[in-house]
């Protein structure tokens, strides 16, 4: 199944890490994800540093309830029986 947002055979970058930091007087986050600059076998473990971006509270809600649906979504999908 393909999502109208990713393209088939599209580069994935696997996540290494990320970084974050309140801007309480701008009410934002500053995030960051680290990333495999190259997840081939053979290219050995090249970490990438990702861009800085800035998130507002209501975005950070946002993004928070987006990636618990799909947790949870990937977590029923572990417990379904196998066919």
């Amino acid at each position: 199944m393909q999502d109208r947002d990713f393209k088939a055979g599209e580069a994935v970058s696997p996540v290494t890490g990320w970084a974050m930091m309140p801007l309480v007087e701008h009410d934002s986050v500053l995030l960051r994800l680290d990333f495999l600059t190259d997840p081939s076998p053979t290219a050995g473990a090249r970490n990438g540093r990702g861009r800085v971006y800035a998130v507002t509270s209501e975005q950070l809600q946002l993004l928070l309830d987006s990636l618990r649906a799909q947790l949870d979504k990937l977590q029923s999908g572990a417990n379904a029986p196998r066919h």
